[in-house]
């Protein structure tokens, strides 16, 4: 049996990105939540914009990064 977890991590080392899965999926809930919220479209979600609600608990670049491979999923 595959477990997700093991296969989100495989693609991720085969794009050359590796971040941690509990970013991924804050910010994917986050993005949800702030989208139903306020009716603001994905591609309008800036690094700086989520660094900035996050009151900079999260290093910018990690963002960064964990903001590119969502997108790319999206």
């Amino acid at each position: 049996m595959v477990c997700l977890l093991d296969k989100c991590l495989e693609s991720y080392l085969k794009t050359g990105i590796y971040m941690n899965h509990d970013l991924i999926t804050r910010l994917k809930q986050f993005m949800d939540d702030d989208a139903m919220s306020c009716s603001m479209d994905y591609g309008c979600m800036t690094p700086l914009y989520i660094y900035r609600m996050w009151g900079g608990q999260v290093a910018l670049e990690d963002i960064e990064n964990a903001l590119a491979v969502v997108k790319k999923e999206l």
